[in-house]
């Protein structure tokens, strides 16, 4: 049973790690490190709670959409080099999907609690 519901169960159990081992100070080694969250320790707190949870939910949906898409693979025979290469396409799409998803919508919510200011980006240099 090796799929690509297994990358649900792997940001499962990262969410459970950060939500029941959440770092205590701010630090650049563990936990949900940008720089909003490392604004203040109430930002980084909240931010690796929140980060957390999404992780967990978001795990359990891919896990879900994988498990279901695996087994309606195999129950249509699809060709097993196909069936490989979509396994690695839901696996590296959900890793990513989930780890942009996870961060976008955790810094909106920590600018939204503690109305943070948007991130000023400097213009774009143009050749003349």
């Amino acid at each position: 049973m090796i799929g690509p519901h297994l990358i649900g169960v792997l940001f499962i159990v990262i969410g459970l790690v950060q939500y029941y081992l959440p770092p205590k100070k701010i630090n650049r080694w563990y936990g949900y490190r940008t720089p909003t969250a490392r604004s203040s320790q109430q930002a980084w707190d909240e931010g690796n709670r929140y980060s957390a949870l999404y992780m967990m939910k978001a795990g359990f949906v891919v896990l879900i959409l994988g498990f279901f898409l695996y087994a309606g693979m195999i129950h249509f025979n699809v060709d097993a080099d196909i069936l490989k290469w979509i396994s690695y396409l839901i696996l590296f799409g959900g890793a990513m999907g989930i780890g942009i998803l996870s961060t976008v919508a955790t810094e909106k919510h920590l600018r939204t609690k503690f109305k943070l200011p948007a991130v000023k980006r400097p213009p774009l240099k143009t050749r003349k």
